[in-house]
Parts: C-alpha cells; structure tokens; sequence
C-alpha cells in the first residue's frame, strides 16, 4: 500500500510565503496514499512590506498516479518513504520534484516518476490562480496477500418440479408453498403455478402444498435416480363456488347516480335465470315491466325514452321476445353501468336513462370455455389464444338457440281437446358474439360483432266456430364493430370505435297485412381523455349515429263501386332518416381537497325529416367527500332525443316534429357504514316537455291542409326518491334492498289536468341476498313488492251498430290503480368439481308461494263481466352448466 504526505508552499513572484494547512486523501489499489500537508510562506525582502497576500483556495487533489512497487522490494514485503518538494503551477500541473528524504534509487525513482503526474485544482491567490511549492511524502507499505479464492459450490440437478393449478378452473396458483418435510426442502410457485426442487433424495417422498385461499394439498411422489419427476397438482379452493372480487382498475366515482354491477354479482340473482341484465329490473329507479315484458321502465319514462348500448353502440332491444333472456352472453358481459338519470356528457339521445353493457377483451391463457343448457335454451362460449408462444391475438366467440319452437307445439297439441281449434305456436330465437383482440406495442385493436334473431310464427285451424289465423314476426339486429385504443407517451388515451350494423323487424298477419322496418345503422365514437395536472382530468370525443328506416305497409284496400273486381292492395313506403352528430368535453376538476367538479357540454346535431335540430346540452356533477364515510353529491343537466320513426315518417306521422326535452337535477348522499356495507340516497326531479303526443288538428303542408298526427304539445314531470343499501361482494355473500319512491304524471288534453303515465309506480321494494355455503351449494332469494300501475276504470260499454261491435265507456284516466304486485323467488345451484372442469346443477323458482299477481283487466265482449289477467304462477326452471 502507498501513502503519500503533502505540506504546502506558496509562492508569489520570488517571495516565498509560508502557510500551514492540512489535506489528506485516501486511494484504492494495489498501492495507495496518503497526504497531508503544511504550507511555507516566504519573506518578503526588507522594506516597507507591501499587503501580504492571502491563500484563498488551496490545490485539491484531483489526480492521483500510483507508483510502481520495486518488485525485489514488494516480495521481501520492505516498506519505505519518499519525501519531495513539488512545484504545482497555476493550472495545476506538477512542473517539479525535488527528493528531499530519499528511500534508496528504486523507491525514488517510482515514486518520482508518479508525482510528476499528478494533477491538482489550481492554488488561488487573493482570489486568482496562483504557483505553490508543496512538500509530498509517499510511503510505500505492501499489501497483505489476497484471501484464497473459495471452493466453488456444485449446484445440484432439479429432480423434482411441476405447476400447481386450481382444480376445476386450472387456472394457476402463484405464491403456493410445496414443502417436502422429510427432507427439510421447499419452494414457492411463480406467477404460473411452476416450481423446481433441487437435490431431493431418491425415494418415495411426502409432498405438501399449502396456500391460503385454497385447501391444503397431501402427496406422495417417487423420485427416481437421474430423473427428473414432474408433479401438475390440482388443489381445491376453501370455498369452492366462492364470488371473484378480482378489481383490475377501480373506476373513478364522478356520476350522482351510476350504478355498476360487476360480472360476478349479477350472474345468480334468483328470479334472473343467471342473466345479469336482468339484474337491471331490480334496481332503484327501475320500475316493474307489467306481466312478462322486458321494457325498461326508469323513473316513470317510456321505454322508448331510454337508450340501450354495449359498449357505446346503441342497440334496438335488450331482451329477446316476451321478456326472455338478454341479447348478450353472460361470459362476455364484463360490467353494467346503470343511469337512471343525471347522466355525464358522455351520452346523449335519451331523456330518461341510460345502459351502457361493457364488455372485456379476453386475456385467456389457455383454450376456456363453458356449456350453459336449460329448459328454454342452450348456448356456448369459447375463448383462447391464437397461439401459445406468439403473440397472434385472442378471440372470443358464443352463441346461443332456443328450443321452444321444438317443444311448445306438441305440448299444445296434447293438451288440445277434441274439436277444439288447433294452436301452433313456434317461438324461438337465436343470438351470437364474436370479438378479436391484439395488442401491438402501445396500440389495442379489436373486432366485435354480436346480433340476436327473434322469429314468432302462430297459426290458429280446425273449428268451425274459429276464423283460421296465423301470424308471423321476426326482429333482428347485427352489429359490426372496429376498436382502437393507445396510451401515448404524453399521457392522452386515444380511442375509436367506427360500427356498421343492421336492424329489422317484420310481422305478417294472414295473408293480407304485412310490414317492416329495416334499417342500416352507422356509429362512429371517438375519444381522447389525459390528466392535464393532479386534480384535473379532460376527456373530449365524437360520437355520430345514423340510422336509414325503411318503412313499409301492404293492407287491402277498400273496394269501390265502379271496380270491376277486387282492388289491389294498398302499398305505403316510406324513407326516414334520423343522423346524428355529436361532440362532448368533459372535465373532472378538484379545486380543493376532497371536492370534484364535473361540468360537462354536449353539442348534438339532428338531421330528421323536418330539417336540421341542433341541441345544446350542458351539465353539472358534484361530489363533496364530508369525511371517510360520508359523500354528498349533486347533479342538473339537460337532455333531448329524436322522436320515434314512424312519429316523423311523412305519410303517417309529422314530418316537422321538433326534439323531446328534459330538464333533471338530483342531489342525495352515500354512507359507508361498514367496509362492505353502502347505503345510498337520493333524490330527483325531471321536468319533460315538447313530449310527442296524438294530434287531432289540421295544419298546412307543402300547400295543402293535412291531418297533424302529431305534435310536441306534450309535457310532464317525474319526482321521487331512491334508496338502495348494498352490501358489497364479498367471498360468501352480496346483497342489496332497493326502495323507490316516485310519481311520475303527464298533462292531459281532455282533463286538464296532470295526470299518472301509464308505467307510474309509487312504491317499488326490492330485496336481493345470495350466500354461498361451504359445501359448494349456492342459496339465494329476491323478494318484490310494488303498487299497481294507472288504470282507466271501465264503466260499461256501448254498442255501435255500424261496427256491430261494443265499446268501452271509460272513466277518467289514470283514475285508478290495479293490485299490489309481490313475489319471492328462489334459486340453489350446486358445483361439482372435478380436476380439469366444472359442472354445476341449479333451480331457479319464481313465484314460490303462487301469487296471483293481477297483470291487467279482461272484459267480455259487451263490458259487463271482467276477470283479473293472471300473471306468472309458480314456475321452477332447471337448467346445468359445464365449464373448463
């Protein structure tokens, strides 16, 4: 080791002047030094002294060489000192040194020949650079020899591995312990579920795999010499069936009234057959659809009021024919957003709520799938990689068909007596889903396409006292859809989704009435949303619609006198097109802590048939965090839609009907009472008007005078309150009780008064509750209760001799109400699991204690006797699932 001593000198033209300081630097390597060092000032010479000048700075080493150790003297481990006299000049540089103690020819001259390399930080004199003399000292001292390199440890082989993979699923366990304790080793599972044991004794060896949210896992194993045993160990999860709470990203709170409803919390709600968009018919705000249905009735609106979409496209329905399963496979359903009004600037052509059904790209590991049969349909999912070791994309793929057609008609027909007419009534309906997803870098892409099929054919024969009758609908939809996203380097996240489709619907009654609607559809939706800075987040986008109705009729015409034989048929075609063009911004702003703005505008323009509709819609969301458990939240905005096709359609509507309008404002709170428990209240307000309503006056058109039809007269408000206390999914349990109370009223012509819409419920409860046993049994119960809808009370009838038919005499509308509905409903499913699938049985009971729910009021045909319209009895649907 050398180590080298400095004391500096400084000096100033010839005058030396001597200083003391002290410095020391420590260097690695083979050889080292250390320094320390004085300072020699000069004398100035005799004379009146001029002002001494001042060592401001002194040099630093900053470049150390290191000297070459004598060879002969490294071995016998001698040790010396050099002493130098070394000149630094004002850059810093070594010019001279001077050997003032000398350790002998070969340490003087190694350690010479080092000192002369040296650098140093220039010296400063009164502030500027400056020569100094300084005395260095190397020593050199030997370096102990370096430790014996350790005996390099031999690693032994793997001899035992394997994955361990949940039974059922086989979805891997990651961070799982697989212990051997017969010879004290183990290892942990990786995010795959695969582990490597090295050096475990050959021999028939105990396996034990333990890991919290699953049952522990014995084995025994053999391990052979100079082989390697593989174990794939299928562990069984502590609750078996147990509900998913895997949350990817949580979504930010900004709406007063979303509702979100997870996958896993919507896909066994008794009464729902395991469809989770029937789950919508149980939430506050959402009215009872009257007997088998499927109308979403929000706050007191009409059906048509409310916009139904998965994932922003809107679609025409939502269920298929009298109120049957949804349109979409539960598998693919990755979400709900439910708004019942109050809704962000995101969305628009609704005055009442909105439905927003999102789906997921599916991230399978592995081929996944599962088969879901029960007594009115079966249908299927798959989904898998394209490839395992490359990246070629994913796909999903679903469909489902119904067996009614297959089953109804012989049923009828063994029921049928003899004489009677014969009924044949083919029902069935079909839907699919399909989607493609790659992710390239930064870039999502994707292709979804998904449609639904509803045909009803219904034919009426064999009795003298009946006419023969038959009836034929069909409704469909298809929608075809491009998906793009990136998150840039920026921060923007970027999305387009442009979506072409079809939509029909035909009927044909006899022979001689039939018609249709068709229509090509286009939507387009784009957006860009970032954090601009922390408490402050922009979104923007488009969102363009368009819709090509083709409307047509074909009835018999009325014959003439002078016709010669029958007339042809009477043929009405219309075309009605209804484009949309639409931009929002929107910003989530938090001015100060625990307060979040949400102003929001919405710019639509509509296309109709009566020219060009521009819409202005602004809105305003606030949520104010009081404390950890307590949230007050407010929301005003204003909403307009299109009216329906046939209400413009030239020929039979009013070509010049204007947008429908609602003006709504909510305000409520939420309180977290426990971890997992919420409760939720609120309340709203929404005054509609320029509502379309039947008009019986003539107005002028294209030069001549015309029936009306219709107009924008009508106008209305809808008031109440929504209570809903949830308790949120946890392993075993979810459940919620929804409670609305609400009036919804229209102005009426005839009465002059506001009086109750047709689909107005006071009182709506709802209590849901589902728990999952520890013996793979699922329980659940949902119980309903509403007040009955406005009827018009019929008084008796009157007969009309032109018609030769009886007419009702109605009181006034809406002047009565029908029966309280209420309905329990139960559902148990039991999962049987075997290693690589799963198979579950269930029932789902409506009805259990045979309510006889009254649906409506039939009449005889002079209106003197009446009898209530029964709605469903007990009805219990059995249904298995296998998946893998």
């Amino acid at each position: 080791m050398l180590i080298h001593r400095c004391r500096l000198g400084l000096r100033v033209g010839r005058a030396p002047v001597c200083l003391l300081l002290l410095a020391s630097v420590l260097l690695a390597g083979s050889a080292g030094a250390y320094e320390g060092a004085g300072l020699q000032r000069e004398q100035q010479d005799a004379g009146v002294p001029p002002p001494a000048p001042q060592l401001t700075k002194a040099p630093e080493l900053l470049k150390f060489v290191e000297a070459t150790y004598p060879p002969e003297a490294l071995a016998r481990g001698e040790s010396a000192e050099v002493a130098f006299f070394i000149d630094i000049d004002e850059t810093g540089k070594v010019s001279q040194a001077e050997v003032t103690r000398s350790a002998g020819p070969e340490f003087d001259a190694a350690a010479r020949e080092a000192v002369l390399q040296l650098e140093f930080s220039p010296a400063e004199v009164d502030g500027k650079p400056a020569p100094v003399r300084i005395e260095y000292v190397y020593h050199f001292v030997p370096k102990p020899p370096p430790p014996p390199e350790p005996e390099a440890v031999v690693e032994k082989p793997v001899n035992f591995k394997g994955r361990v993979v949940e039974r059922g699923t086989r979805e891997p366990v990651a961070n799982a312990t697989v212990y051997l304790p017969e010879q004290a080793l183990n290892a942990e599972t990786a995010a795959d579920g695969s582990f490597e044991i090295r050096g475990v004794t050959p021999g028939r060896i105990k396996v034990e795999i333990s890991e919290p949210k699953h049952k522990k896992f014995y084995t025994i194993e053999e391990v052979r010499e100079g082989e390697v045993t593989e174990l794939t160990a299928y562990i069984w999860k502590k609750i078996e069936n147990g509900f998913e709470t895997v949350v990817v990203g949580a979504r930010e709170k900004k709406e007063v009234a979303r509702r979100t409803l997870q996958k896993e919390e919507v896909q066994s709600v008794p009464g729902t057959f395991g469809d989770p968009l029937r789950v919508l018919q149980n939430m506050p705000g959402m009215a009872r659809a009257p007997y088998i249905s499927g109308a979403l009735l929000v706050r007191g609106a009409q059906p048509q009021d409310t916009q139904v979409m998965i994932d922003g496209v809107p679609i025409p329905l939502l269920y298929h024919f009298a109120g049957g399963p949804s349109v979409v496979n539960p598998s693919f359903i990755d979400r709900i957003d439910f708004f019942p009004g109050a809704y962000g600037a995101k969305y628009g052509r609704a005055i009442a709520g909105i439905v927003d059904v999102g789906t997921r790209p599916p991230e399978p590991k592995r081929l996944h799938g599962q088969v879901d049969i029960d007594l009115l349909d079966s249908g299927f999912y798959l989904e898998s990689p394209i490839s395992q070791t490359k990246n070629y994309g994913t796909f999903a793929i679903s469909a489902r068909r119904s067996y009614i057609d297959l089953l109804l008609p012989p049923i009828l027909d063994a029921v049928r007596e003899p004489g009677q007419a014969s009924t044949v009534a083919s029902p069935y309906y079909w839907d699919y889903q399909a989607r493609y997803d790659l992710k390239l870098g930064k870039d999502q892409l994707g292709f979804v396409a998904f449609g639904s099929s509803d045909l009803l054919s219904l034919s009426q024969s064999g009795s003298e006292e009946t006419q023969p009758f038959s009836l034929d609908t069909h409704q469909a939809f298809h929608r075809f859809r491009l998906t793009w996203s990136r998150l840039t380097d920026s921060g923007w996240r970027l999305s387009a989704a442009p979506t072409a489709g079809l939509t029909l619907f035909n009927f044909k009654i006899g022979d001689q009435f039939k018609g249709g609607i068709t229509s090509p559809d286009v939507n387009v939706r784009a957006a860009a949303e970032k954090e601009l800075m922390k408490g402050l987040t922009f979104e923007t986008g488009l969102d363009l619609n368009a819709s090509f109705y083709k409307v047509g009729f074909e009835f018999p015409s009325v014959a003439r006198p002078e016709d010669s034989g029958p007339p042809p048929p009477t043929v009405i075609n219309q075309h009605v097109d209804v484009v949309t063009y639409a931009a929002y911004a929107e910003a989530v702003w938090s001015p100060i802590e625990h307060l979040k703005l949400v102003p929001g505008l919405r710019f639509e323009g509509y296309q109709l048939p009566g020219g060009f509709r521009p819409s202005l819609e602004p809105r305003l969301a606030a949520r104010y965090e009081v404390n950890e458990a307590l949230t007050a939240k407010a929301a005003v905005g204003l909403f307009r839609q299109a009216p329906q096709p046939g209400e413009i359609a030239p020929t039979f509507g009013n070509p010049d009907l204007g947008l429908l309008r609602s003006r709504q404002s909510a305000a409520g709170i939420e309180l977290k009472l426990t971890p997992a428990v919420l409760l939720d209240f609120q309340g709203f307000y929404n005054w509609r008007d320029r509502l379309v309503v039947e008009s019986e006056d003539y107005v002028e058109r294209n030069g001549e005078r015309e029936p009306e039809i219709y107009n924008n007269d009508g106008h209305g408000r809808a008031y109440g309150i929504e209570v809903m206390l949830k308790h949120e999914l946890t392993e075993r349990f979810y459940g919620w009780v929804a409670y609305t109370l609400s009036r919804s009223v229209q102005f009426d012509d005839d009465t002059r008064a506001y009086v109750p819409v047709e689909y107005d419920q006071a009182h709506i409860l709802t209590v849901v509750g589902s728990y999952k046993l520890q013996n793979s049994w699922e329980v659940g119960a949902r119980f309903r209760l509403t007040t009955g809808r406005p009827e018009t009370p019929v008084q008796g009838g009157t007969f009309n001799a032109d018609t030769g038919r009886f007419f009702p005499l109605e009181g006034a509308p809406g002047s009565t109400r029908g029966t309280v509905f209420h309905q329990l409903d139960l559902r148990a499913e039991r999962l049987i699991t075997f290693e690589r699938w799963r198979l579950s049985f269930y029932v789902d009971v409506q009805n259990v204690y045979n309510s006889a729910n009254a649906e409506g009021t039939l009449w005889d045909y002079r209106y003197r006797e009446n009898a209530p319209l029964r709605g469903l009895p007990f009805l219990p649907t059995f249904g298995v699932k296998g998946e893998f």
